[in-house]
């Protein structure tokens, strides 16, 4: 690894890092290229598309570019050192990757119209690109997806839960002030025509006589604790009785408890429902997999013809059963079973039995299983196949089929597995790639040209290095014969 940034160069606690450049001529002639091989994880380190530094490299050194998102393969035409090219990588960094504020390279690309803008998460300045360049062109057309990382998805989410609450308290907060504003108001008015009343009553009071306001005033007593007690009728607050408050409590408390158990039985019923939907799927599988077991064991005894499928059941409850003499039972079952698809129909239905779980079992063993170490700990299995041409053609078929249409996740273990057939001696070269150049090889397995062409595009690094290999061998020869001529 390798501090970003050629400035930055001797910093030994420099903490942006990126792979050192890898690269590799290939070829002859005019078909020479150059291959960046850590092209991804140098594009990752950045957090810029592969692409875009491919076409950079093209861009200043005038050559075509390829790239294969399958694989990740980059390839630049002609012969470049990698001096030149960690020059060119520089180059790129200043340009398109370090702030031009803080020179930090923790910038994210943002295009908009015809514009593109590097935002520095670090210190937050936004950047104009010169738009002088050719790579301009292929950006603008090939925007980058800025997907959010799961910790800023997460501040996002919080931030806006949080303003959303404080909306909801704020509207909360004017009503209640709406409401308690309203209730003073009417209490001031009341209380303004209970003094009214006093005043106009005190005055007519005054104009009687002493007997009469003696009287009056008796009276007066007797309406004011009338009125009293008419007042005690009006609610001015909200009742602070150690009762009132055990009662609103109680009614709060009764709401949420309903409201809690009514979730919790639709809880209850959703999670009854999810079980008995699994258990009915297990049960189907079980069945449907007897079924297949029995089939296949007719098939044995009789030598009817099966399904593939069918046969890799079969296959699989003998390599379960059979243990250290696995090869011999595999052997005479192979012998005996007639399968769909002749010897192909064979192959897949041993290349399934190990390497595929059987339906209704999810992370088994045989899919934990990884290809290239499965294949050199099988190949005694595998080579009982693998006696002659037709049937090594056989098991690259069923290899085809097993990464395009059986598990299409082994599609990233197709090359390596490739290579572990060729180093266990179960497949020729020369067949390897006969097999490589019939795209329809397997076709009766049901693998479609789509499927097919992302095979061979997986395992196109095994195929170029066995083709490099068989013109240097031819080359020897010629030098060879070459010798043998002076010496006569």
């Amino acid at each position: 690894m390798q501090n970003i940034g050629g400035e930055n160069a001797g910093d030994a606690f420099y903490r942006y890092k990126m792979p050192k450049l890898m690269a590799k001529i290939e070829g002859r002639g005019n078909g020479i290229k150059t291959n960046v091989v850590n092209n991804v994880e140098i594009a990752k380190a950045l957090e810029r598309p592969p692409e875009y530094l491919l076409k950079f490299y093209g861009c200043e050194l005038g050559a075509q570019t390829n790239y294969d998102k399958a694989t990740g393969t980059s390839i630049v035409n002609g012969a470049h050192d990698m001096r030149k090219l960690g020059e060119l990588l520089e180059g790129f960094i200043k340009k398109y990757v370090q702030c031009y504020s803080c020179g930090n390279p923790e910038t994210t690309i943002r295009v908009k119209k015809e514009f593109i803008t590097l935002k520095c998460k670090a210190c937050g300045a936004v950047s104009d690109v010169d738009m002088r360049h050719k790579l301009n062109t292929f950006i603008l057309k090939n925007p980058p997806e800025n997907k959010l990382s799961k910790e800023e998805k997460k501040l996002k989410k919080a931030e806006e839960e949080r303003l959303r609450d404080a909306r909801e308290n704020e509207k909360k907060e004017k009503s209640e002030k709406k409401e308690k504003k309203d209730k003073d108001k009417d209490k001031d008015k009341d209380k303004k025509k209970d003094k009214k009343k006093k005043k106009d009553k005190s005055e007519g009071d005054e104009a009687e006589t002493t007997e009469a306001t003696v009287d009056d005033a008796t009276g007066a007593d007797g309406e004011e604790a009338s009125e009293e007690e008419e007042d005690d009728g009006v609610v001015w607050m909200t009742d602070t009785s150690a009762e009132a408050v055990a009662a609103r409590a109680a009614e709060q408390l009764t709401a949420a408890t309903a409201a809690i158990v009514t979730q919790g039985n639709i809880e209850a019923e959703l999670e009854k429902e999810r079980k008995r939907a699994e258990k009915e799927a297990k049960k189907q599988a079980e069945e449907e997999a007897a079924a297949r077991r029995a089939a296949a064991a007719a098939a044995l005894e009789t030598g009817a013809k099966v399904e593939p499928a069918v046969a890799a059941d079969a296959l699989r409850e003998i390599l379960a059963e059979a243990g250290a003499g696995g090869e011999a039972a595999l052997g005479a079952a192979l012998r005996k079973l007639s399968v769909e698809g002749g010897l192909a129909g064979k192959a897949r239905a041993l290349v399934e039995a190990m390497f595929v779980d059987e339906p209704g079992v999810e992370d088994g063993p045989a899919s934990q299983l990884k290809l290239p170490s499965g294949i050199k700990r099988g190949a005694g299995l595998l080579r009982l196949l693998a006696a002659d041409a037709p049937g090594q053609l056989a098991l690259l078929v069923a290899l085809e089929w097993l990464a395009a249409a059986g598990a299409p996740a082994r599609l990233r273990e197709a090359a390596l597995a490739l290579k572990a057939l060729y180093d266990e001696d179960l497949v020729e070269d020369d067949i390897i790639l006969a097999w490589a150049d019939r795209e329809e090889a397997a076709k009766a397995l049901g693998v479609d040209a789509e499927g097919a062409r992302g095979v061979r595009r997986a395992v196109a690094p095994v195929i170029e290095w066995l083709r490099e290999n068989e013109e240097d061998s031819d080359d020897d020869d010629d030098e060879d014969d070459e010798d043998d001529e002076d010496d006569e």
